[in-house]
């Protein structure tokens, strides 16, 4: 017997990362991942941002209903202090700064070229401008000379553009500057975002979600010439301590998840691995896949070279193959199913709203990446599903925290079960109070982690001859006279 509806959505919680296990893209973040000690969730997000920084200025994808997209990618990683982000950072930027960094020579060298013809300009508009004076004041037309003028107007000497991809420390203003007059395509990345959130770029999110999306953006100054953005591409990678979110989150994430801004991203929030990470002096030999998915991103990189000549140099379209768009239909179609009442999403339809085309940019790039010929197929946009569904996950840890009752009963069910380990079923009420941990310490919010895991028969409280006792193994059945425990 078939079915008529197979579902591609893989179940909540789970997910398949057997099919990636063989792209560059995994491979190349186990090695990183291993090199940097950090964990390979993170990797993966980061080497993926890169990806996408490379990719967006030269490539866009044509979506299965005809429009056409950016391959920009708008990701967050929150990761505590010591979880190696910087140095994975600085790994993967190496080949991206390194080729700012010799641009930037040859940028100045075009700067002071264009300095040079400025003069020249300069000095011819003003003799002309002078010959048309002394003949207006003795009566005459002046009509060569003015014809003259406004020819020489048309040859006035073009700025050179600035080969510029990554903004570090920014304000909106200079990056949306940038965009205008360097290279239309940037990314602003940092391993210390707080500054995004607490700064004037958190305010320019209309701005950020009109450059996603691939819209033109008109940016209105009083006392200076508009910011006019035709077309630009713009992604996001920032690397954010978990503090810092909760504290935006208490402070403005409703205007945030309103505005759609937070909806748009890829967030990764990674197991810590402080603590399991162990340093050798034996070297360890390098499979060289980062070697070869170095090399793959910088040719993709210097693509972009031709931006700083020609800003308005079309774009290619990666598009899908028909089964490639079959399938990503299906996909798009069960995320909206699953908005509805009772469905995964039916508590964030703002993210569930963007997931699908984040599937499909996802899936452009993969291609691009891994080199693959013609259009995308379902396989790769399986393998997207699979990446964006798990870090589905990791968004609504960090944006849709559970009740703070709920997070204090698993963090004091995590403690007593460190005490299970070591046979310790019975412990006193006032000492749960005095040994757990801090944040439970508070006699109300003891209380209400307590009825909770009462509520789903993870412990008994009774009392043995005026002594409360919490019991951490109820399912052994009623306990033993306790003999003045």
């Amino acid at each position: 017997m078939s079915y008529p509806f197979q579902p591609k959505l893989p179940a909540p919680g789970q997910s398949n990362t057997e099919p990636l296990n063989t792209t560059l893209l995994f491979r190349a973040s186990v090695e990183l991942a291993q090199e940097c000690q950090v964990s390979s969730d993170l990797a993966v997000i980061t080497l993926l941002g890169a990806i996408s920084l490379a990719a967006q200025g030269r490539y866009d994808i044509k979506m299965p209903y005809g429009s056409r997209k950016p391959l920009a990618a708008f990701i967050m990683a929150v990761a505590g202090s010591g979880e190696g982000k910087t140095p994975l950072l600085d790994k993967i930027l190496k080949i991206i700064r390194k080729l700012q960094r010799e641009q930037r020579k040859a940028y100045r060298n075009r700067l002071y070229t264009y300095q040079g013809e400025l003069e020249e300009w300069n000095t011819e508009n003003k003799v002309l401008t002078q010959a048309i004076y002394r003949k207006k004041t003795k009566g005459g037309t002046a009509q060569a000379e003015r014809q003259e003028l406004r020819e020489i107007h048309h040859r006035r000497p073009e700025p050179p553009r600035e080969f510029r991809l990554l903004y570090e420390d920014t304000t909106p203003e200079a990056l949306f500057m940038g965009l205008q007059n360097a290279t239309p395509s940037a990314a602003l990345v940092t391993d210390e975002a707080e500054i995004f959130f607490t700064g004037s770029m958190n305010r320019a999110r209309g701005h950020l979600n009109s450059l996603w999306s691939g819209g033109d953006t008109i940016i209105t100054r009083a006392t200076k010439d508009d910011i006019i953005l035709d077309d630009p591409r713009l992604m996001l990678l920032l690397m954010v301590q978990p503090g810092v979110v909760a504290r935006y989150m208490e402070t403005q994430g409703q205007q945030a998840r309103e505005s759609g801004l937070l909806a748009r991203f890829i967030v990764c929030n990674p197991l810590s691995v402080r603590g399991n990470r162990t340093h050798s002096l034996d070297a360890h030999p390098s499979s060289g896949d980062w070697e070869q998915a170095e090399a793959r991103l910088e040719a993709l990189v210097r693509e972009n070279l031709i931006l700083a000549h020609a800003p308005e140099e079309p774009r290619e379209e990666v598009t899908f193959t028909a089964e490639g768009s079959h399938y990503w239909s299906q996909v798009a179609n069960e995320i909206e199913m699953q908005m509805a009442p009772g469905g995964y999403f039916q508590d964030c339809p703002d993210h569930g709203s963007k997931l699908a085309e984040n599937i499909a940019r996802v899936a452009g790039l993969l291609h691009l990446f891994e080199s693959y010929e013609g259009g995308i197929e379902p396989e790769t946009v399986r393998m997207a599903t699979e990446i964006c569904l798990y870090y589905s996950g990791h968004f609504q840890q960090v944006f849709m925290p559970p009740p703070k009752e709920d997070q204090h009963a698993a963090c004091l069910d995590t403690w007593f079960e460190e005490l299970r380990q070591f046979n310790w079923r019975f412990i006193r009420y006032n000492e749960v109070r005095q040994k757990a941990p801090r944040a439970l310490r508070n006699k109300n919010d003891l209380k209400e982690a307590l009825d909770i895991l009462i509520t789903r028969q993870r412990v008994v409280v009774f009392t043995d001859r005026k002594t409360r006792v919490v019991d951490l193994m109820p399912w052994l059945g009623p306990p033993p006279m306790m003999n003045g425990f």
